[in-house]
């Protein structure tokens, strides 16, 4: 298996019958020896998801001809990680009013397309959420300003996981009319608090 870092060939050294995991761990100390981190993975011309990169963790290494790496700073890809939070926090909220709307009208059949995106929407925005503010408290995101010093580190919103977990087990349950309850008083202001979070990271800036 061939491995280039930002289009260039990087040594492997990795016993025989190595996997794909294996060769992403490796693949992430050279990114990170050369102070820089891991911004897009391409195996055999396919784009590697982080749920992807899951499903193909197992699989041996002789089965993939060539993986890319492509490189980026930190604080390119935290700006990009906030852009991208701030931009998804603003559809989900589009979209879960429309939905709620749908649901207090008793038009379930219109809500229930939109409702299925709205669902994948908040798991990957959530997903999200907790990597960045892991990243920002394990340094790999460093902030111009840290806690302690004029400008505070914001908090995030608490019970994320939570409200997620309550409004699939209603949804399960088919009582709609709750589904509404939750998507109105604990979805549409935990998305706006995350909003309100990652917009104070932009003003604040990276280093």
């Amino acid at each position: 298996m061939r491995l280039r870092i930002d289009g260039c060939d990087a040594f492997l050294d990795l016993p025989e019958g190595s996997t794909f995991g294996a060769v992403l761990v490796e693949a992430g100390h050279q990114v990170a020896s050369r102070g820089r981190v891991v911004s897009r993975v391409v195996a055999d011309g396919r784009e590697i998801s982080t749920r992807f990169e899951r499903e193909m963790a197992d699989r041996p290494v002789g089965e993939i001809d060539t993986v890319d790496v492509t490189t980026t700073t930190p604080d390119a890809l935290f700006r990009e990680a906030l852009d991208g939070a701030v931009d998804l926090s603003l559809a989900i909220r589009r979209d879960a009013a429309t939905i709620l709307s749908s649901l207090r009208a008793g038009d379930f059949a219109a809500a229930g397309p939109r409702y299925a995106t709205c669902i994948e929407s908040l798991g990957t925005f959530f997903q999200l959420a907790g990597a960045v503010f892991n990243a920002i408290g394990t340094g790999v995101f460093p902030l111009a300003v840290r806690s302690g010093s004029e400008g505070e580190l914001p908090t995030p919103p608490d019970a994320t996981a939570g409200i997620l977990q309550r409004l699939l087990r209603t949804q399960k349950g088919n009582d709609w009319n709750a589904v509404a309850d939750i998507l109105e008083k604990e979805i549409l202001p935990n998305i706006d608090g995350w909003s309100a979070f990652f917009k104070a990271l932009k003003e604040m800036g990276a280093e």
